[in-house]
């Protein structure tokens, strides 16, 4: 199917052999996996009990990306790396969310970007 229908697996595999072999010159703690998921806290469930679509219902569009982050042997956690909309939330109560234990960005969109990858 499109995308994954053009992807050669030899060359995939050739690739992760490849990586595997950069990896493997740097010690477990060095080694980063950053993931990020989407979380649409308001959103109605899109399937249930019954057989009919709910009429009259708008999808509630609120999202926050939440970003994880931590090195290969679990010896080290980055804090909770938040993304919303709003620049101030006052669930923040005027307080900087570092004070809370994690990081805070927003963008027009709540999505990851690679400016704030970067920060």
């Amino acid at each position: 199917h499109g995308e994954a229908g053009s992807v050669d697996p030899s060359a995939v595999e050739a690739e992760r052999t490849c990586i595997q072999k950069i990896l493997a010159t740097f010690p477990l703690k060095d080694q980063w996996n950053f993931d990020d998921t989407s979380f649409f806290a308001f959103a109605p469930p899109d399937c249930g009990l019954t057989m009919k679509q709910m009429s009259g219902k708008k999808k509630e569009k609120f999202q926050i990306t939440i970003g994880i982050a931590t090195n290969a042997d679990g010896s080290e956690k980055m804090p909770l790396f938040y993304i919303g909309w709003s620049k101030k939330p006052r669930c923040f109560a005027g307080k900087i969310p570092q004070k809370y234990g994690f990081y805070y960005c927003s963008n027009k969109k709540a999505w990851m970007m690679a400016e704030l990858f970067e920060k």
